[in-house]
């Protein structure tokens, strides 16, 4: 059985504990159903069923007084679909599981805006389970879906190339603006309540395009590019003037700030992903979505939440691989500088005398 390694983090420390402890107590070290265990996206077995589960928590993922009841339960079922989209699984059904607080939700609106997210994506709402609770809204939402060739984190190789399907930070403002006080404008909005699909773009780039790896950007670029690294054991660069920050958040915030949210955010639900050079010098792998014929609809056509497709732009190039240690770097085009400085803190802005190489 095939399991990736997972990058740095206390929340992954956890899941390594977990794996570990698992695998002493089992009798025997594969019970042949599964092809590829924890350590990425979702689960997958011998016959080609992906498996994957999300939890949304009040409080942790989202608050109440930012959606409606309905679009908590979109929010959520379009996060766990998420997975599949990043292992290359067609959807095939949810399950949801809800521990529902005492005090007033509406059950009917969180059951139709999973309903609806399933949809959109071609899945269908297969069942689950319903328990009260005296604490926070709680959502679970498992995930099937099918896949004759999944991509895994652990596929990334040096001379690849690593594209994202949409623009970032969106979410991540959102978020800063309602902690703030204030109500996020209309796309920002958008981004965080209702994520996008992109579940055909993962089959899309595995199956026709060689994509060799894939991760879904939930943590944050910097993040889950991390796991990607170690997965692979290979080192990813990206390069600063690639990254591609949403429209509405360079409009809002200063382009530091703009592109703190773009690379650290995290919620944006696109996929980074790993392939091979085009074969043609200067060609786009993907046809006609990747090509640059304009910068309107960069943002999905309907806004950053992506909901028409990638748009014109996308998928974005991002940067490249090569042998390595799993580290991440950010090539700021003067200097390169390691992704673990940038999560202390680091400077953006600060001269190129003061960044270097690890």
């Amino acid at each position: 059985m095939h399991r990736s390694r997972l990058g740095p983090g206390r929340e992954f420390e956890l899941i390594n504990r977990a794996v570990a402890a698992a695998r002493e107590a089992a009798s025997t070290p594969r019970n042949g159903l599964l092809a590829v265990g924890p350590g990425d996206d979702a689960a997958i077995t011998e016959d080609g069923w992906a498996v994957g589960s999300d939890i949304s928590v009040e409080g942790v993922h989202f608050r109440r007084s930012w959606l409606s009841d309905r679009e908590i339960g979109f929010r959520a079922c379009a996060a766990a679909l998420s997975d599949l989209a990043a292992v290359g699984a067609i959807p095939q059904a949810v399950l949801l599981s809800t521990a529902l607080p005492r005090r007033s939700v509406d059950w009917d609106g969180l059951a139709a805006g999973v309903a609806e997210a399933a949809r959109r994506a071609g899945a269908v709402v297969a069942g689950g389970d319903l328990a009260s609770s005296p604490g926070p809204l709680v959502l679970d939402v498992s995930v099937l879906g099918r896949t004759s060739r999944p991509l895994l984190r652990s596929g990334a190789r040096p001379g690849d190339q690593l594209w994202v399907t949409g623009p970032l930070g969106a979410a991540a403002a959102a978020v800063e603006a309602w902690e703030s006080g204030s109500e996020p404008e209309p796309r920002l909005r958008s981004a965080f309540a209702r994520p996008p699909d992109r579940t055909r773009e993962g089959t899309v780039l595995g199956q026709a395009y060689g994509a060799r790896a894939a991760i879904d950007l939930s943590d944050g670029l910097l993040a889950d590019a991390g796991h990607m690294a170690t997965a692979s054991g290979a080192d990813l660069i990206l390069h600063e003037s690639r990254v591609p920050v949403a429209t509405p958040v360079q409009a809002l915030l200063d382009p530091r700030d703009a592109l703190e949210k773009a690379l650290s955010g995290g919620e944006d639900y696109e996929l980074l992903f790993a392939a091979p050079p085009p074969r043609a010098e200067g060609a786009e792998p993907y046809g006609r979505r990747g090509s640059r014929e304009s910068d309107e609809g960069q943002d999905g056509g309907r806004g950053a939440g992506g909901e028409a497709g990638c748009g014109p732009r996308y998928p974005k190039r991002v940067g490249w691989v090569r042998a390595g240690k799993g580290r991440v770097f950010l090539d700021r085009g003067d200097c390169v500088v390691r992704a673990s400085e940038l999560r202390a803190g680091y400077d953006h802005m600060r001269t190129a005398r003061e960044c270097s190489e690890s």
